[in-house]
């Protein structure tokens, strides 16, 4: 059994026996969306509630459009290591200084 490494900054809350659950509902994070001149959302941002945007805890991603208006890719910011994460480790106001693949 191969056990995995706690995830910092991972959205967590206290559950039966004050286990730790990972949260998995957008309803209990706080979510920031920048949108495009047509309303679509190009970067969706989502942390713990209460944390500041300028804090390295958000797990960013960045949405891609065509002419109809139409999704066609979701990329994610690369990390120190030049990886794409969907860690909780960046700012929401550095979100246009990243790059995503």
């Amino acid at each position: 059994m191969t056990i995995s490494r706690q995830r910092e900054n991972r959205p967590f809350k206290f559950g039966e026996k004050d286990r730790r659950v990972f949260i998995v509902s957008d309803g209990e994070l706080t979510i920031r969306a920048q949108n495009d001149a047509s309303g679509n959302a190009l970067y969706i941002g989502k942390a713990i509630v209460g944390t500041g945007e300028g804090e390295s805890k958000w797990q960013i991603s960045f949405q891609a459009y065509d002419g109809n208006n139409s999704l066609t890719s979701k990329t994610w910011p690369q990390n120190s290591a030049g990886n794409a994460s969907t860690e909780y480790e960046f700012s929401w106001t550095d979100r246009a200084t990243y790059t995503y693949s």
